[in-house]
Formats: C-alpha cells, structure tokens, sequence
C-alpha cells in the first residue's frame, strides 16, 4: 500500500503521535506506525499464553485449596463476585448450566489481578503462590501484583491498537514484565515462547530508526 493511501485511512490524532516522534517527517512517521504494528503483534503469543496460563493456574490452585470449583464466593469485594454473576447470567442466555470452566475463560483479566489486591489477601495469597511454582521465596504479594497489574495495563494498550513505541525503555520494561510472569508460572513455557517470538529483532529495528533518524535530522530536539 502507498503511503498516501494508508496515511489517508489513520485519523491524523493517531499519526501525530508519530509525527513528534520524528520531528514532522510523515514518511518516518508512517514507516514507524506500521513498526508499532509488527511490534504490537510479536507480543500477542506472550500475552496469549500469559493471560490463559495465569487464569487457569489460579482456577486450579483455587479449587484445590478451597475444596470447590466454586471458590469465588470467598471473595471479599462485592466487585468481583458481581463479576462472577454477571458473567453467569450471561452466559445462562445460552447454556442451561454453564460450566465452571466456560465461565472461568470468560472472565477478564482485571478479576484475576484484583484476587491478588489486599483485602483478598487474607484468603486467596496462599493459595495464589501455588499458582506460581516458581515464585521466588522473597517475592512479595506486592511485587506479583503490581507486575501482573502491569502486563495487564500494557495488553490493553495494544489491544486498544494504541501506540506502544514512543518510549522504547518503556516498551522493553514491558516485555521484561511479561516475561517475568511467564517464568513465575512455568519457565519452560516461557522459553518455548521466547524461541519463537521476533520481538527482539523488532525492537532493535526501533531503535536504530529512532538513532538514525536523531543524527540524521540535527535540527531534532535533544
């Protein structure tokens, strides 16, 4: 696609983004929307695996400590068993009795962060750290929370197609995050997923458009 026809299908909000990014030269900027792009997708498989594995090592921790599949009624925010029922209700509209597991995948990621937030802690940090078998000793339910609360923030930044490559040390804290998680929860999963992912090459191809582009362009802002 020409670029005159891809930069006539973005609201120009969007392309500004990438315009200060590259001091108003609309080829760079348009070059390095598409990156944002290629970038944002080498992340799906991480997130995938991060989002399905972490969700279903909770459910099994859970169900295995409380005795019951339906351990959500300990939860301790009216929120989050709202959540449940609703989520139930729902799904009620097209299956005479949903099944724990149907209602489990339907449930969002935020429910999963919140089990890990301080009022839940009296019931669920004990059987949460099952859930990671190889979280280390020292690792407080803070740090696992607010890591998890990031890689969470950081999916729905790419979900909503918003721009993750403005600030690289950013974007590669993320991703460090996203790989934490995984190993938190099984460190071969996340080395499978780290020797097919291309998110490296991707990100090296950022810096050096953004490096070439500042000594290129003096006049750029320091």
């Amino acid at each position: 696609m020409q670029d005159d026809a891809l930069e006539a299908l973005i609201s120009e909000q969007r392309l500004r983004t990438y315009d200060r990014l590259f001091n108003g030269d609309r080829v760079k900027a348009l070059e390095y929307y598409q990156l944002n792009i290629k970038i944002a997708q080498s992340l799906y498989p991480l997130l995938l695996y991060a989002e399905v594995s972490l969700r279903n090592m909770i459910h099994r921790s859970c169900m295995v400590h409380f005795k019951t599949d339906q351990w959500f009624q300990f939860c301790q925010q009216e929120e989050q068993l709202t959540k449940w029922k609703l989520v139930k209700k729902r799904m009620s509209e097209n299956f005479h009795e949903p099944s724990t597991d149907k209602i489990i995948a339907e449930l969002t990621f935020g429910f999963w962060c919140s089990l890990l937030n301080k009022r839940n802690a009296k019931y669920f940090w004990k059987p949460l750290q099952h859930a990671f078998p190889n979280l280390a000793g020292s690792v407080k339910r803070e740090k696992l929370a607010l890591t998890i609360n990031q890689v969470r923030k950081f999916r729905n930044r790419i979900f909503h197609y918003e721009p993750i490559c403005n600030d690289l040390n950013i974007l590669w804290i993320n991703y460090l995050h996203i790989i934490q998680l995984l190993n938190w929860i099984n460190p071969e999963l996340a080395n499978w997923l780290k020797s097919m992912d291309n998110f490296k090459s991707l990100y090296n191809k950022a810096e050096t458009m953004r490096a070439d582009f500042f000594v290129a362009d003096a006049s750029y802002p320091k």
